[in-house]
């Protein structure tokens, strides 16, 4: 595989920190207020989502 060049990189950290950051936040609502939040949850689902489906994109790419 080749390496990604550093604003791939740069983008891909962010993108990790930005679900890191949904999980932490909805989980605070759930367990420090008792509110579920549906929308920090679905926003957690679509970003999960995109960062799956573009690891098999990529990864499939990368087979053929």
């Amino acid at each position: 595989m080749v390496e990604a060049d550093p604003s791939m990189r740069a983008g891909r950290n962010a993108f990790g920190v930005l679900l890191v950051a949904l999980i932490t936040a909805y989980l605070y609502r759930v367990a420090v207020k008792g509110v579920d939040d549906d929308l920090l949850f679905s926003l957690w689902i679509l970003g999960a989502a995109v960062f799956l489906g573009s690891l098999f994109y990529y990864n499939r790419q990368e087979n053929e």
